[in-house]
């Protein structure tokens, strides 16, 4: 008789942990392991309407919102991931150079080295600029030929210059960062989405870089001619409806298009928007309209901007 309460108490235990097993599994799942950012920009995930907008159609290889007030990452594509910049570049040679305290008034001649496969420029050898001038052509027309005089303007010889650059980034967080070169014309110049709102964001703390970046038209002086160069902005979001607080293109074919930039809204919410990689400049626009109107509906809806997790 014992042994048949035994048999019938082991069968119904049986019975038990196969229930228990089919609900619960084996073991405890193992949560795959949460990576951590850096602090000042963080993606939030918790927010229904911000993880369905993961859906949202983009024609760009890695895009990214940030939300400034809070630091919380309002949407990304691929955010982390490695990709040239193009002449999202000259952001650093800007910021190292006036971190040397220049006179910006300084007159600085386009050199044979400055013209060497500069790609397309407005700038002809032997003319000579005010450093201003130079940091305008750079930074709002995206000038190769200003970008490298600049740098030499600095007195550093280039591969000090450059090291400086990387020095740069890596202080202000931006592990992912790679640059060669001042320009952006070699693709070797790497970044992320990320590191580029890091880097955009430090950029706007920069007045001179804050009124480059933000204003439309300038008119450079040549120093030994009497005439001028009419530069206009290559980032059309200073048309746009929101205020630019700062911004930059980019382009190489290595890159496509490329895009970094800070805007405000009438409302005083301000956002920080990266597009890497668009097929065209045109598309580029758009996908940084769509982004911005994106987040400005959502600015301020997190308001935690401590919780942090991987790209995927």
């Amino acid at each position: 008789m014992t042994k048949r309460r035994l048999a019938i108490s082991g069968f119904f235990v049986a019975v038990l942990m196969l229930i228990y097993i089919g609900v619960h599994g084996t073991s405890a799942e193992e949560s795959e392991p949460i990576v951590y950012d850096r602090p000042s920009i963080n993606e939030i995930t918790h927010d229904l309407d911000i993880c369905k907008s993961r859906r949202m159609s983009l024609n760009a290889k890695s895009v990214l919102i940030i939300d400034n007030s809070t630091g919380a990452w309002i949407y990304r594509k691929y955010a982390q991931r490695k990709r040239p910049i193009a002449s999202l570049t000259k952001l650093l040679t800007a910021m190292v150079y006036l971190d040397m305290a220049p006179n910006l008034d300084t007159v600085v001649y386009i050199s044979n080295r400055d013209c060497y496969k500069s790609a397309k420029s407005n700038l002809r050898r032997g003319e000579a600029y005010k450093a201003r001038d130079l940091l305008f052509a750079t930074l709002m027309a995206s000038d190769n030929r200003a970008a490298r005089a600049i740098a030499t303007a600095s007195g550093l010889p280039r591969p000090i210059f450059v090291q400086r650059m990387n020095d740069k980034a890596r202080w202000l967080g931006m592990m992912n960062t790679e640059v060669v070169e001042v320009t952006g014309l070699d693709e070797n110049n790497i970044s992320t989405a990320a590191d580029i709102a890091i880097l955009i964001r430090e950029a706007m703390t920069y007045p001179m870089i804050n009124k480059i970046t933000s204003t439309y038209r300038h008119r450079a002086k040549l120093q030994n001619k009497n005439r001028y160069k009419n530069l206009v902005n290559t980032n059309r979001m200073v048309l746009s409806r929101w205020k630019v607080l700062a911004g930059k293109t980019g382009f190489i074919i290595e890159s496509d298009y490329c895009l970094a930039t800070v805007m405000k809204d009438r409302q005083g919410r301000e956002l920080t928007v990266v597009v890497l990689g668009s097929p065209t400049n045109n598309i580029r626009f758009q996908v940084a309209r769509k982004l911005a109107q994106y987040g400005f509906k959502h600015a301020g809806r997190i308001q935690d901007g401590t919780k942090q997790i991987a790209d995927r």
